[in-house]
Formats: structure tokens, sequence, C-alpha cells
């Protein structure tokens, strides 16, 4: 039996050309396609970042609200306390213990979001430039807002303690201690020991004898005069870095719902 064999033919030039042609456009293809899935996917990453960090923002928007409301009024009976230390030689014992206000309102900066985005180098899924600075600039104000709260309000409140505990007699701490604003705020230091308040009411007579008697000096009056004058101007300038970054969340709220809406 004979066998015929075919000949190979031979392909065309134009053959390869149209198959190198259409490989090299499949395979760019793909390459673009995975380019643009890539960038859906940071896109949708930018706007998820974007989202949770509005809500930190509108966090801090609301703390610095909450020191303000509780804050302010301490500073005005701290204030109002020290000009009847200076220019009133009789203020009574009751009357310090009845104005002086200790409390500390503080803003803690809510960044976990923005620290995410910066150590894992997802800033630079958003594509505003812009936007990028707005938030960097945010966080050093918020930064520096929540440092004055809790650096210095902290390290100078501590000192008027050790002032209090040196030069005040008990008995108007104690009377501090027992008014139903600070009972009310401090609720669960108070909690530590819930005997406290029949404690006082039990010893009462004795508090408020030993504050109609005892009077203080001129000397300690200018000191105390003088450390509430430091914490409320310490307490001041809080207020104001919180004014200036809250003032700085307004615009930058506003971008980052423009960013939003338009990618």
């Amino acid at each position: 039996m004979e066998v015929h064999h075919h000949g190979h033919v031979p392909k065309k030039w134009s053959e390869y050309i149209t198959e190198f042609v259409m490989l090299f456009a499949a395979v760019t293809l793909g390459f673009i396609a995975e380019n643009l899935r890539e960038h859906q996917i940071e896109n949708n990453r930018a706007k998820e970042y974007l989202e949770l960090f509005k809500a930190e923002v509108i966090k801090n928007d609301r703390s610095i609200d909450s020191v303000f409301k509780f804050g302010i009024p301490v500073l005005e009976r701290n204030e109002r306390l020290y000009f009847k230390l200076y220019a009133n030689d009789n203020i009574s014992n009751d009357e310090i213990a009845s104005e002086l206000d200790l409390m500390l309102y503080r803003f803690a900066n809510d960044k976990r979001i923005f620290e995410l985005m910066k150590n894992s180098g997802s800033l630079r899924y958003i594509k505003d430039r812009k936007l990028i600075e707005e938030i960097n600039a945010y966080e050093s104000v918020a930064d520096f807002a929540e440092f004055r709260t809790f650096d210095q309000e902290s390290a100078q409140i501590k000192l008027f303690w050790d002032f209090l505990a040196r030069e005040m007699p008990p008995a108007l701490i104690m009377k501090w201690l027992s008014r139903p604003k600070v009972q009310s705020e401090l609720k669960e230091f108070m909690k530590m020991n819930t005997q406290y308040p029949t404690l006082f009411a039990t010893n009462q007579q004795a508090i408020d004898k030993d504050l109609q008697s005892l009077k203080l000096s001129k000397h300690v009056r200018n000191l105390l005069a003088n450390y509430l004058i430091n914490k409320c101007t310490i307490q001041k300038l809080s207020i104001l870095n919180l004014r200036i970054l809250k003032k700085n969340s307004e615009p930058l709220l506003k971008h980052i719902d423009a960013y939003l809406a338009t990618n």
C-alpha cells in the first residue's frame, strides 16, 4: 500500500503579521482591562476611606461642641471668682467653694482612619492633590488642639491641685466635691466610694463651721487668683485652637462631599 505524505505549506508573511497583531491586541486589551479594574478598585477604596474619614471629622466636631458646651461655663465661673478674689478681701471660703470649678473637658483627636490611610499608603488612592493637602493640614491642627487640652491643661491642673492640697483647708475641697454639679459630673469617680455622700452629710456641720471660721490670708488668696488666671488663660488658648480646627473642618467636609459626588 502506498502512503501519500502531504507536504507542509508555509504560511505567508501576511498571516504571521495578522496573528502577531491579534496576539498583541489581546495582550494590550487585557493589560488595559486590568489597569481599568485596578483603577476602579483604587477609586472605590478612596471613596470608602474618605467616607470613614469624613465620619471622623464629624465626630471631632461633635466633641468640640461638647467641650464648648461644658467647658466655657467653667471658664466663666473661674474668671468671675478670680476677680472676686482680687477685689474682695472678705470673700468667704464657702463662696470660694461654690464658685471654684476644677472640671476639665478635653478634646481627643479621632484619627484612626487617617493613620490607616497614611501608614498603608492609601492616601495615593485620592486623585485630588489639594484634598490630600487639606486632610494633612487638618490633622496637624487637630494634633495641636489635642496637645493643648491634654498636655498643657493636664500639667497645669496637676500644679493647681498640688497648690490646693498644700494651701487650702480640707473643708473647702470637701465642700467643692459635695456640690451637686460635681457629684453629677464625676458619677463614676464617686461610685468608687458610695458612702461619700453619707460621710459628708454626717460631717457637714463641722465642715461648714471650719469654712466659716477659717480665713484665707491675702497671700493665699493671691496665689489662688494667679492659678485661676493661669488655668483660664490656657483654657482660652485651647478653645481658640478648637475654634480654628472646627473652622478648618467646614471647607474640608465640603471638598470631601464634592470629591465623592464626582468620582
